[in-house]
C-alpha cells in the first residue's frame, strides 16, 4: 500500500503534471469512485489499518484497537511500514515530525496503535523507506508493506515561512503533484522488477483525501463519501490505482470504495476477518473487481 496525501480526482486525471499516475490508470485497474474516510489526514490512515477512523484530527494518538498488524502477526505473515526520511526522528518512534516537516507521524498510522508503541518488536518494523530498497534487493519484502512519502513527495507539501523559495510548500501544487508523480514512477518501478513482484502481489496506491481548500469540512471543500462514512463528512472523492500481478489487462471500476474496503480487501484476500466498519460486507465493498482473483 502507498499512501498519497491531499489531491482530488480531478486534479490528477488528466493532469500533464502526473504522466506515470494518468498512464498506470490506462494500463491497469482504476477505481473512478473512491473517497477518503473523512478529513483531516489521520483518520484515513486509521481507517486504512483498523477499520475504523480512531480520531478526529492529526493530533498523536495512541489507540487501544485491533488492528491489522495484529491480523497479519496472527495469520502466520510479516508487515513493515515504511516511511521516507523516519531515519531523521534518529530512533525516536514516536516522534511527531522529523526533517523540517518531511516525515509526519499522522502519515504512519501503526505508530499510533498501542499494542505497537509497547512492543518492541513491533516499533522494529517501522522502519525508514531506504530499508524497503534493501529488503526488496534481499529478497525479504514483508507479506504486507505500508509506504508513505515525505511531504514533498506525496503531493501534501509543508508549511515555508518563504514559500516562493521551498517548491515543497503548500503554494506549490503542481510542483508537487509532479514529485509525487515522479516518486511513484520510481518506487513501483522497484517494486515491478524485483523478486517481490509475483503470484498474488497487488500494489495499491491511494490519496487519503482530497484537497486542502480552506474551507469546507475542516478546511476541505469536498466531503463527499461513501461506504459508512460519517454523511456529509467524507474525505471527498480520490484516485485508487490498483496494479495486480495476476491481472494484467487495464480495468475500470465505479464501484463506490473508500479506505475500509481497501482494508477489506486486503481482508479478505488472506481470510483475516473483519475489523470495524470492514463488517459491514453490505456497504463496504471488497475491490476484487480490480484485484482479481486472489488467495
Amino acid at each position: 500500500v502507498i499512501m498519497m496525501e491531499n489531491t482530488g480526482y480531478n486534479a490528477l486525471i488528466g493532469n500533464a503534471n502526473a504522466p506515470w499516475i494518468n498512464s498506470a490508470a490506462g494500463t491497469h485497474g482504476l477505481a473512478t469512485n473512491y473517497f477518503g474516510v473523512t478529513h483531516p489526514s489521520q483518520p484515513n490512515y486509521v481507517a486504512a489499518t483498523a477499520g475504523i477512523t480512531g480520531a478526529n484530527s492529526d493530533s498523536d494518538e495512541t489507540l487501544n484497537v485491533t488492528n491489522l498488524a495484529d491480523q497479519i502477526e496472527g495469520s502466520g505473515r510479516t508487515w513493515k511500514s515504511y516511511s521516507q526520511n523516519f531515519s531523521l526522528c534518529n530512533g525516536n518512534t514516536l516522534a511527531h515530525s522529523c526533517g523540517n516537516q518531511l516525515y509526519e507521524r499522522k502519515h504512519n498510522p501503526f505508530v499510533s496503535f498501542a499494542d505497537v508503541q509497547s512492543s518492541p518488536a513491533r516499533r522494529a518494523n517501522i522502519v525508514d523507506l531506504s530499508q524497503f530498497e534493501t529488503d526488496l534487493a534481499s529478497g525479504n519484502v514483508p507479506n504486507y508493506s505500508f509506504i508513505a512519502p515525505d511531504q514533498c513527495n506525496d503531493m501534501h507539501g509543508r508549511f515555508s515561512p518563504t514559500p516562493a523559495n521551498d517548491s515543497c510548500s503548500f503554494p506549490h501544487v503542481q510542483e508537487l503533484i509532479t514529485a509525487g508523480d515522479t516518486f511513484l514512477s520510481t518506487w513501483v518501478g522497484k517494486i515491478m522488477s524485483s523478486s517481490a513482484w509475483d503470484g498474488n502481489s497487488v500494489i495499491f496506491i491511494q490519496w487519503d483525501e482530497a484537497d486542502f481548500t480552506g474551507t469546507g469540512f475542516n478546511g476541505f471543500g469536498d466531503d463527499t463519501g461513501c461506504c459508512d462514512s460519517v454523511t456529509g463528512q467524507g474525505g471527498g472523492h480520490v484516485v485508487s490505482l490498483v496494479i495486480s500481478h495476476s491481472n494484467h489487462s487495464a480495468v475500470t471500476s465505479n464501484t463506490a470504495y473508500n479506505h475500509y474496503s481497501l482494508l477489506r480487501t486486503i481482508q479478505d484476500g488472506w481470510q483475516l476477518g473483519c475489523l470495524g466498519f470492514t463488517c459491514d460486507t453490505a456497504n463496504v465493498p471488497a475491490m476484487g473487481a480490480l484485484t482479481g482473483p486472489q488467495g
